[in-house]
């Protein structure tokens, strides 16, 4: 799926990872840019009623459900994991995730045998329906190197926000992973290891993302799905030497 999306024309405007449910909370509307722009992306829930509310979006909202890793302390494991599973019964389910590692802050760490039990929850059933996975990581790209044979067997990996330098994104791509790397507003910010990372892998790996409504820039409130234009627009001049 992700495959399409890295090759779609220049009319078409691709968000490889937002939350419709927060959105939605905020008031942000699916961008409509008229006749110029087609636009689709991926939405990640990550609560049941999130995905409630999630499953009732247009077509153009790819669906995804996960157990987030900064949520593993609070999780009802056993609740989210028979839902996700249901999901994934009923063909309602595109990717799975976000799932991962999230060791940024000593309460994330002190959570991390949690995390690792969702994470292997998650890893198993796509590995058992053969779905791609929407990975989350921060301060954690170690345990990704743990489990790249079992990635490796996925149809997909998307690495949403990857934040390691262009030395590790390549090296889980030659680790046998089909692996895409998403990048949001870091791009617009000087983020070096980003910018690397959007300069130096093949185009087709490089997908961008506004994670809205979170992932805002100095002075803003909250990001907008119709950002992904100029995101675009900037990993393009990145790519080009431009910018």
């Amino acid at each position: 799926m992700l495959e399409k999306f890295s090759k779609k024309s220049k009319n078409f405007l691709f968000d490889a990872h937002f939350h419709y449910s927060v959105c939605k909370r905020y008031g942000i509307d699916i961008p409509d840019f008229g006749e110029k722009y087609e636009w689709s992306g991926i939405s990640c829930a990550h609560f049941i009623q999130a995905y409630e509310v999630q499953s009732k979006a247009p077509d153009c909202v790819i669906q995804s459900y996960g157990m987030h890793p900064q949520n593993a302390a609070n999780e009802n494991i056993q609740e989210s994991a028979d839902f996700l599973e249901g999901l994934l019964q009923r063909g309602e389910l595109a990717f799975i995730g976000e799932a991962g590692f999230d060791f940024f802050t000593d309460e994330f760490k002190n959570a991390a045998d949690l995390q690792e039990e969702i994470w292997n929850i998650q890893l198993e059933l796509a590995l058992k329906y053969d779905k791609p996975l929407v990975v989350h990581c921060r301060k954690a790209n170690h345990k990704l190197f743990e489990y790249s044979k079992q990635l490796k067997k996925l149809p997909e990996v998307l690495f949403h926000s990857f934040m390691g330098p262009p030395v590790e994104a390549e090296s889980l791509l030659r680790h046998g992973i089909n692996a895409y790397f998403s990048f949001g507003k870091q791009v617009m910010n000087g983020n070096k290891k980003v910018i690397a990372c959007v300069k130096e892998l093949p185009h087709e790996r490089v997908l961008p993302e506004t994670d809205a409504p979170f992932q805002t820039l100095k002075g803003e409130d909250y990001t907008k799905l119709s950002d992904i234009k100029k995101i675009t627009e900037e990993i393009e001049k990145i790519k080009s030497g431009q910018s």
